[in-house]
């Protein structure tokens, strides 16, 4: 991933400095349980896997020029650095996935600790601001088209919900990537599986049945939910660009008046510039998703088609949504919603998103089957959409509504606060009772 769309956190967890000493972290816990177990009586230093000191570029210059072979170029780099009497055991009994996909997991597990702190900070603005706005009517929209008032803070809290679902997503998914392997070429378990027992509990992991390799039905759940979150970072990322519009007006993502510019052409102009990048990088993560799942078939127990496009696609794909996560909280925070002017747009379309309860009151107080109230409503209604006319004076007008309804039942169909009288439920089944 280009340094433009990376966090440092995230970034330092799929360097190869960290790829190679999870390596380190893996051999010497299979030499510990070896000990532990019995079956090797060698003396390990305690301070083993920071003394062995990583060189990247080393690393990959013997792979390139000797050996063809990642793992066995990590083996010549390491090996020298161990106390002479560990040597002839480095690695001993293992096959290069043993140590590759038990590392992995680790870095797949130190992935989602991070990106469960970014869903767990957009959590926390998304809530500040559900609450701050509660009670601020806005128009809820469907198909673009304005349906019947909502409040931003509804609209807000419906986000954090959608988080918190996440959350327990990341922490479920947490536990399915945890897991290790040192069972082999074939996953026949060259060594005892006594062993991979004990090396996983080193390494906090859980021992997983495998091949050669970890299936990876894993690493594709991993990537797909990735681009599941990064689908709702779009969806607040759509939404808000469509409330920036200039004839909306609703909500504007910051834009600093002294240094910003929107347009080198048009002065004037202030763009969402953050979550127009966000809405793409979303895209991008559907791509990784796609490719994730195809990795999951191999030739029998092993081949290598996986492994190229994992090089490429997991880290990337851990990096994006890091990413996005970080700015989408950065953005929601500095965030700016214009109540009146959500007010304003309730009533754009005279009293028409209220002909829902005057098709209802109409049926009841009639006595007519609901689908010839509605009918009645409708025609008005659609004939104020055209005319322009104002929905409540319309109805007066009508001598067969008003020959069921009185002035004052008409009037309370327009009450804007009955359309909101259920916020404080929505808000306590999203967030507990405060």
């Amino acid at each position: 991933m280009i340094s433009r769309y990376s966090t440092k956190e995230m970034s330092q967890i799929w360097s190869n400095e960290t790829k190679f000493r999870n390596w380190v972290k893996v051999e010497i816990a299979v030499l510990r349980a070896k000990v532990n177990l019995g079956l090797l009586k060698v003396k390990i230093p305690e301070n083993l896997v920071e003394s062995i000191k990583i060189d990247p570029e080393e690393i990959n210059r013997i792979e390139k020029e000797i050996t063809k072979h990642d793992v066995i170029a990590f083996l010549m780099h390491t090996s020298p650095q161990l106390p002479e009497k560990l040597r002839p055991f480095w690695h001993a009994g293992m096959t290069s996935y043993d140590t590759q996909d038990t590392a992995l997991s680790l870095q797949l597990a130190a992935s989602i600790d991070l990106l469960l702190d970014r869903v767990k900070k957009n959590k926390e603005v998304l809530k500040n601001k559900a609450f701050e706005y509660k009670d601020v009517a806005q128009i809820g929209r469907t198909h673009g088209v304005h349906a019947e008032p909502i409040t931003f803070g509804v609209k807000l809290a419906k986000w954090y919900d959608e988080f918190a679902r996440h959350e327990d997503r990341l922490k479920k998914l947490r536990e399915r990537v945890a897991v290790g392997k040192i069972s082999g070429a074939v996953g026949m378990y060259t060594l005892d599986p006594k062993i991979e027992e004990e090396t996983c509990q080193i390494l906090g992991l859980k021992p997983i049945i495998a091949t050669q390799i970890i299936s990876r039905d894993i690493i594709a759940e991993y990537v797909s939910t990735l681009a599941i979150i990064a689908g709702t970072v779009e969806k607040i990322c759509v939404n808000i660009r469509t409330l920036q519009r200039t004839e909306i007006l609703e909500a504007q993502e910051y834009f600093d008046p002294k240094n910003q510019r929107g347009s080198s052409a048009m002065p004037h102009k202030r763009n969402p510039i953050s979550f127009e990048n966000l809405s793409g990088m979303a895209n991008m993560m559907r791509g990784y998703a796609v490719t994730a799942l195809g990795t999951i078939s191999t030739w029998d127990e092993r081949d290598i088609s996986n492994s190229g496009q994992e090089r490429i696609f997991l880290p990337d794909a851990s990096i994006l949504l890091d990413y996005m996560l970080n700015r989408l909280a950065g953005s929601l925070e500095k965030l700016i919603a214009y109540p009146e002017k959500m007010k304003e747009n309730i009533f754009l379309t005279k009293g028409l998103v209220f002909s829902q309860e005057v098709q209802t009151l109409l049926a009841e107080k009639s006595n007519l089957p609901r689908e010839d109230a509605y009918k009645i409503v409708r025609d008005i209604a659609q004939n104020c959409w055209e005319s322009r006319e104002d929905f409540q004076e319309a109805l007066r007008k009508n001598k067969e509504v008003m020959k069921y309804i009185s002035g004052k039942e008409l009037e309370e169909c327009f009450d804007l606060k009955l359309k909101l009288k259920h916020v404080d439920y929505i808000f306590e089944r999203v967030f507990g009772k405060n």
